[in-house]
């Protein structure tokens, strides 16, 4: 189905006045199809994220630890992209660029990356075509980050935010819905422009 369609039917499901969010952290899952029902809409439209994926160097290793332990308690399949031992000279891009192309790809759903600010796990994983990461440090940003801009990955500092701050952030960040409103499309639609553009300058 073409991605236009898809958001078509996510327009459908408003006009019909559902009472429900939608989310499509990566349209493309979506199985093909010609016409949906409103129950067909309703399972069409709202992506549940399964399968997460979590990458993190020295600086986020006790962190991502701690995350993939109650990420697994709490049903969730857990990928890690390493580092799976703490070693203090290793490098934040050869475990979280993994990650953003698994993203990329669908191999995970979405996924969280940890280094000791956030910052450079951010930096590498938005250099991934189709990867829209962001270092959160509180849940409004993690919640909206999902709803207006469609992330798929959530970047942590280790050594500048608490355990439970984490895990509320990343809870956050994997029960928010994409909104699917025309704006956020338009726009999302002009970033996907540029990254398209090889010579954007």
């Amino acid at each position: 189905m073409p991605l236009f369609q898809r958001y078509i039917n996510l327009i459908q499901i408003k006009s019909l006045e559902v009472n429900m969010q939608t989310n499509i952290k990566n349209p493309d899952r979506m199985e093909d199809t010609d016409f949906l029902t409103l129950e067909e809409l309703k399972s069409k439209a709202v992506f549940v994220p399964k399968r997460i994926g979590v990458a993190a160097d020295h600086g986020g290793f006790e962190l991502k630890e701690y995350l993939k332990k109650l990420l697994h308690e709490t049903g969730y399949e857990v990928i890690d992209f390493g580092n799976i031992l703490m070693k203090q000279d290793d490098d934040y891009p050869d475990y979280v660029i993994p990650l953003a192309i698994a993203i990329a790809r669908g191999e995970v759903d979405c996924g969280v990356a940890i280094c000791g600010s956030g910052v450079g796990a951010c930096v590498a994983m938005n250099k991934v075509k189709d990867v829209r990461a962001c270092l959160v440090n509180d849940t409004f940003s993690a919640r909206q980050g999902v709803e207006d801009d469609n992330l798929n990955a959530v970047c942590l500092g280790g050594r500048v935010i608490g355990h439970s701050l984490a895990w509320e952030l990343v809870k956050t960040f994997l029960n928010a819905q994409f909104s699917g409103e025309e704006r956020h499309r338009r726009r999302l639609a002009k970033v996907t422009e540029l990254e398209n553009d090889k010579n954007p300058l």
